[in-house]
């Protein structure tokens, strides 16, 4: 992606912003381990890939904010250290010079409860709900949804959205482990309890957001810890209602990217109305002396990621779909 760089710094092209980003940091201090499907992952070296990360941020002195996709602390962090160690990340994102942004994962839910863990991450919440968005410039405005709003963990067991994620997944997943994928055929593999959904009132509230985005001729990014496309995607990594969130978003012509984490080797896709689908790869797998962070610089035209080691770098043009959009748009006349 080097020459997509020279070429913006020949043209003399300014970005109109930039941001930094990470995904699922997923600290504990405890020895290595591995993931079920045997990857190595490195739970006390990630906290040190994201100090890494706010120095360098900090350094480059031009990011307006940074947005972590999520998962801060680890699941197998012992339940007595789980307030501290999400203490210890939240400390290290606020040694960045700026604001931060941040979503919640499984990893953070299996840790804290909602209403003990918003208040941490700052999270504008309504009802122990996770989704807000925000305009850093009058061209752009950021939608961060919360993907597990209908989720069997995080909300207390009584609590509507548990039991309509646990009826969800009864109804679903065949499997006495919910977590567990045997037997389930393609896209149905993403009905695992470590997934969520998108409810009812977060549906009818990003429609309202892009509704009023497409009136103030804003172009959006979407964030959300779960992947929305299974082109960028691992199936079993998917939101559980990413087709309903989807169609949402295709009402429109505003969501110009799709950001998430959860699945740890990251990915990227152009779906069927030309949206990039980027998934970040994971700072826990880094092995130590390697990294995964990077930064997104905003044009008009494309958003420009440029990954550090593990992180890929990807440029993500808009202006093929526009020409999509004046197609699509004809088409609907």
């Amino acid at each position: 992606m080097g020459s997509a760089n020279g070429l913006a710094s020949a043209h003399g092209k300014q970005p109109l912003f930039s941001f930094g980003v990470i995904s699922d940091v997923q600290y504990a201090d405890i020895p290595d381990g591995r993931s079920f499907l045997g990857v190595p992952r490195y739970y006390r070296h990630s906290i040190f890939v994201l100090k890494r990360a706010v120095q360098k941020w900090n350094d480059q002195k031009k990011h307006e904010f940074v947005i972590n996709f999520g998962d801060i602390v680890d699941g197998f962090c012992p339940k007595d250290q789980s307030l501290n160690a999400v203490m210890n990340v939240v400390e290290e994102f606020e040694n960045f010079n700026g604001p931060v942004y941040h979503m919640i994962g499984n990893h953070c839910l299996y840790n804290l409860p909602r209403k003990q863990l918003l208040p941490l991450l700052k999270i504008p919440s309504i009802n122990g709900r996770a989704y807000y968005d925000f305009s850093p410039s009058p061209e752009f405005r950021f939608v961060v949804l919360d993907a597990y709003d209908i989720s069997a963990i995080g909300w207390p067991q009584d609590h509507p959205s548990a039991i309509e994620a646990l009826r969800f997944l009864q109804e679903k997943n065949p499997n006495a482990d919910k977590n567990s994928p045997a037997g389930l055929e393609g896209l149905e593999r993403r009905f695992l309890m470590f997934n969520g959904a998108v409810g009812k009132q977060q549906l009818e509230w990003l429609d309202s957001i892009l509704q009023e985005a497409t009136e103030l001729k804003q172009k959006v990014v979407v964030g959300c810890h779960l992947p929305l496309d299974p082109g960028a995607s691992s199936k079993e990594a998917l939101l559980w209602n990413y087709d309903k969130v989807m169609g949402v978003i295709h009402r429109y012509n505003c969501v110009k990217v799709c950001l998430a984490g959860h699945d740890h080797k990251g990915g990227h896709s152009i779906d069927s109305r030309g949206v990039h689908h980027r998934v970040l790869e994971a700072a826990l797998e880094c092995p130590p002396g390697t990294d995964a962070y990077g930064y997104i610089d905003v044009y008009d035209d494309k958003l420009l990621l440029t990954g550090t080691d593990r992180m890929a770098s990807t440029d993500m043009q808009f202006n093929l779909n526009q020409t999509f959009e004046k197609n699509s748009i004809k088409g609907c006349d």
